[in-house]
């Protein structure tokens, strides 16, 4: 078995509920094997509900890279695989910097981000702006869309998290934007969006008389319903649609 000798610096430690963040900082030195257990070295009322964690040399110009794999949450602390992926051969004593985050809360853990409903009962008429604003007040920001495999945890978790009652779909809207003349989709830090799993029926709406359909959206069915009308949508950043509105924010 191979052991390695790190000196681990713990840079960053945030842990984020719907409204505030609380950061912290500590070091510590360990001899390990690829397994290891970090504290959190602070008080938690229970265990987190989702970890994230990146690990990287403190010295930049060595060549190291890793994979941190989390592969248990403790309400004290959580332990992870740390794997070099740069090369096999090369483990020596080191100052490592691992970054990390966690999150307790009602809401999803996906890569570095949470996404979460502040109001999984709430139901209103909302437009683009006012989405984006109730969002940020909530110290969030509205979701972007990267891929299909984020596609389907975001609408897999608002079909099973919105309280639908006696509705049978409602929307949310997206950060992302849609220009009908290059039929491309833009993240809102300006980087490519998802362009897939449309609404049936005619979308993305595209040529002329469709130039202000910029805003995206998202409706979803409720788990009852058998209709295949749902998916991602264009249509004007000031129309209102009734509105659960899902937000996200970055762990790292």
């Amino acid at each position: 078995m191979k052991c390695i000798w790190f000196v681990l610096l713990v840079e960053v430690i945030s842990v984020v509920d719907s409204y505030r963040p609380l950061t912290s900082r500590g070091s510590i030195d360990l001899y390990l094997t690829s397994k290891l257990e970090i504290p959190y070295r602070m008080c938690m009322p229970k265990a987190p509900d989702y970890v994230h964690a990146t690990a990287r040399p403190s010295n930049p110009s060595l060549p190291h890279k890793f994979n941190v794999t989390i592969l248990e949450i403790k309400k004290l602390s959580f332990i992870v695989e740390i794997e070099r992926v740069d090369q096999a051969a090369g483990w020596d004593r080191m100052l490592i910097t691992v970054d990390w985050s966690l999150y307790i809360g009602k809401g999803i853990g996906y890569q570095n981000l949470i996404l979460w409903f502040p109001n999984a009962v709430d139901r209103r008429g909302m437009n683009r702006n006012t989405a984006s604003k109730y969002c940020t007040d909530m110290g969030g920001r509205l979701v972007d869309i990267v891929d299909k495999a984020m596609y389907d945890v975001v609408y897999n978790y608002c079909r099973q998290t919105i309280v639908f009652g006696l509705q049978s779909a409602t929307n949310i809207w997206l950060g992302s934007s849609y220009n009908t003349t290059t039929d491309t989709v833009t993240q809102s830090n300006g980087k490519p969006g998802y362009h897939g799993d449309w609404t049936p029926g005619g979308y993305p709406l595209r040529g002329s008389g469709w130039e202000t359909h910029t805003g995206l959206g998202l409706q979803i069915q409720s788990p009852r319903s058998t209709s295949t009308t749902h998916g991602m949508f264009n249509y004007r950043p000031t129309s209102f649609h009734t509105t659960t509105q899902l937000c996200s924010t970055n762990l790292m």
